[in-house]
């Protein structure tokens, strides 16, 4: 029984690190997409146009990048927020788990759902509609997502996580909200839209490759704390 009991953990922990492996995967996928595309789409610029330009009606590798790069890149994000979730200690790392599901999910449905031709907002057409908030909720979420995660680490100021957290967290949500607030005509849009991508993603990266070594260490200190406490 004992065996069977070990071999069982041994399988969901394997299964748990193949669930994070795919956030480490995500930006490799998402980023290669971006180059790629963006190198063959006539007058293109990352500076200034929004990731989603290349997958927008009209574009020259339309579905290749909707479905390969943001449609893929989501699902392996999603699958990432499944594994942090199974390695999560407390309540706030559940939320931001669930953030970064929603993140992935939003960027899967935007992989759908394309814009219209040069990703106008004006009378959009209502894929285009449902990509625009698809977005607006990848975005959004990625942002809040290590805030959230930054609350539950508030009392282990020790862990680096938490400054990493708190760090990429605030700059993102600023740059989301710039983002947002000036609307398409915003200087450099692709270029903000690209910092708060690569913010979220490094810090998904980071999770990755410490989450599990920081629910043992949050384990291990809660349970010397419920041992210190004073008797009744």
């Amino acid at each position: 029984m004992e065996e069977k009991m070990q071999a069982s953990s041994l399988s969901d922990t394997a299964g748990s690190r193949g669930l994070l492996l795919a956030g480490i995967l995500a930006p490799v996928v998402l980023t290669a997409a971006i180059v790629v595309a963006g190198q063959f789409e006539p007058g293109y610029s990352h500076v200034s146009q929004y990731v989603s330009e290349l997958g927008a009606v009209g574009a020259s590798h339309q579905k290749a990048f909707s479905y390969g790069g943001l449609l893929f890149s989501g699902l392996l994000t999603a699958l990432f927020a499944l594994g942090m979730l199974l390695q999560a200690p407390r309540a706030s790392f559940i939320a931001s788990s669930l953030l970064v599901a929603l993140a992935g999910l939003g960027r899967l449905v935007a992989g759908i759902f394309p814009c219209d031709a040069g990703c106008v907002i004006e009378d959009m057409s209502i894929p285009a509609t449902i990509h625009a908030f698809a977005g607006f909720v990848a975005l959004t979420s990625g942002a809040v997502a290590p805030l959230i995660l930054a609350v539950g680490l508030r009392r282990h100021s020790h862990v680096q996580l938490l400054p990493l957290s708190v760090a990429l967290g605030s700059a993102s949500l600023i740059l989301v909200l710039i983002l947002f607030g000036a609307g398409k005509g915003v200087p450099y849009a692709g270029v903000i839209q690209r910092l708060i991508l690569i913010a979220f993603y490094v810090w998904v990266v980071v999770v990755a490759l410490k989450i599990e070594t920081l629910r043992l260490t949050i384990g291990a200190e809660m349970t010397s704390d419920t041992r210190l406490e004073p008797t009744r």
